[in-house]
């Protein structure tokens, strides 16, 4: 699907996962399982923990840290194998540039991600990494952007990359670049065309969509230009930002990817980039999406909707709490994040159980038929902020996909 580490014990809604004796790994990396704690594991990371992203048994975690001359790495764990590998990124930090990494994708054996980095220009750039591998690879064209941008007279034209989703053997993202139309006799266009009305709008062109193949990004799908008015656009990096382009990845199963369009809509594509359904979603305020066989599951308006892939009906609508983010979908039960808590839904009868993590700040998760994984800091990241030298924040907590059926119920 969509950041090394020490022994540990720590808090599930259930009750304590026992400590137990570490097992060295590769890259600085030690697991803690315990036979009473029913399989379940935890991964301790030396940096704080970003993102993570899980595809079958596996893991990749994206660890950073603003600690100088330090650089943020990838881990791939492998809980029931109990091992796990470890390499640098090019996100080195340096007190005059900002690096980091903005995205993390898993299929298989292979991590995909996307690194930020520059001062008053921001570079971007997605890599990839196999394990086995000694190489790390650019897999996208070139892409940058002004931090000016969305200022008065001053927007483009710029390049971005996102919307990196991965699972099975298919790995994607999408690239677009944006400027902006003004009426004829204003100042700042930076569009060569003027805008047709009295309102300044941005344009939206070259919107892609690529898939990895072979170490390279190869385009398979793409858009017309696309036009959003000025007033509806927030800030660079914005979820904004990736609704405007169409196709915008939201989720992928093993053979298909579900694209957004701005008015809601979602269109399946195969792995191919041929056009398989489109599913008349309606406009609202969208908080991830999840796909998976003939379920298309998403946050619209802080309701979970499922929609049927093949007849593109929405099949059940179910209330959740605001500020709910959708993060995963596996055999019928919904992964999803709020108020630092991680909650797993079972769509046939709204039965639920939350696991709270005892920690602070960003909480993150994934569901895969081996089990549930999610991610947390022990410290808030303002905290970490002021403190990089904290010792071993981050944590991702393994907990088997059996275990987390017997809590269902």
């Amino acid at each position: 699907m969509r950041i090394t580490w020490l022994g540990i014990a720590a808090l599930l809604a259930a009750g304590s996962i026992p400590a137990a004796a570490s097992t060295p790994s590769s890259g600085g990396i030690r697991a803690v399982a315990s036979s009473a704690s029913a399989g379940i594991r935890v991964l301790r990371t030396r940096q704080p923990v970003r993102h993570i992203a899980a595809d079958g048994s596996r893991v990749a975690v994206a660890t950073t840290t603003d600690k100088q001359s330090i650089c943020d790495r990838i881990v791939v764990w492998s809980p029931t194998k109990r091992s796990s590998v470890s390499f640098k990124t090019g996100v080195c930090n340096d007190v005059s540039t900002i690096d980091d990494i903005w995205g993390l994708a898993l299929a298989g054996k292979t991590a995909l991600w996307l690194e930020a980095g520059g001062g008053n220009w921001i570079e971007l750039g997605v890599f990839s990494h196999t394990l086995g591998s000694k190489k790390t690879k650019l897999v996208s064209p070139s892409a940058s952007y002004s931090l000016s941008a969305y200022e008065s007279y001053n927007y483009g034209p710029y390049s971005f990359l996102g919307n990196l989703f991965g699972a099975g053997n298919l790995l994607v993202f999408n690239s677009w670049t944006a400027c902006m139309e003004v009426p004829v006799g204003w100042e700042g266009a930076t569009c060569p065309q003027s805008a047709s009305g009295g309102d300044p709008v941005m344009l939206y062109s070259n919107q892609k969509l690529f898939k990895v193949a072979k170490g390279k990004g190869v385009e398979i799908a793409s858009a017309p230009n696309t036009q959003i008015g000025v007033t509806g656009i927030v800030s660079v990096g914005s979820d904004r930002d990736a609704v405007a382009v169409a196709p915008a990845v939201v989720a992928v199963d093993a053979k298909r990817i579900a694209a957004q369009n701005p008015d809601g809509s979602v269109t399946i594509y195969s792995a191919k980039g041929a056009v398989l359904q489109s599913i008349p979603i309606p406009s609202g305020t969208f908080s991830g999406f999840a796909l998976q066989d003939s379920q298309l599951v998403t946050i619209r308006d802080d309701k979970l909707e499922l929609y049927n892939v093949s007849s593109g009906r929405l099949v059940k609508t179910i209330s959740v709490a605001a500020g709910s983010r959708l993060r995963d979908l596996q055999n019928g039960l919904a992964v999803y994040v709020s108020k630092l808590k991680v909650h797993v839904l079972r769509l046939s009868d709204k039965r639920g159980v939350t696991y709270s993590p005892p920690g602070k700040g960003t909480v993150d998760a994934q569901i895969e038929p081996s089990g549930l994984f999610y991610s947390y800091n022990t410290k808030s990241e303002v905290y970490l902020m002021r403190f990089p030298n904290t010792k071993s924040p981050g944590r991702v907590v393994f907990v088997p996909y059996a275990k987390v059926l017997k809590e269902l119920g």
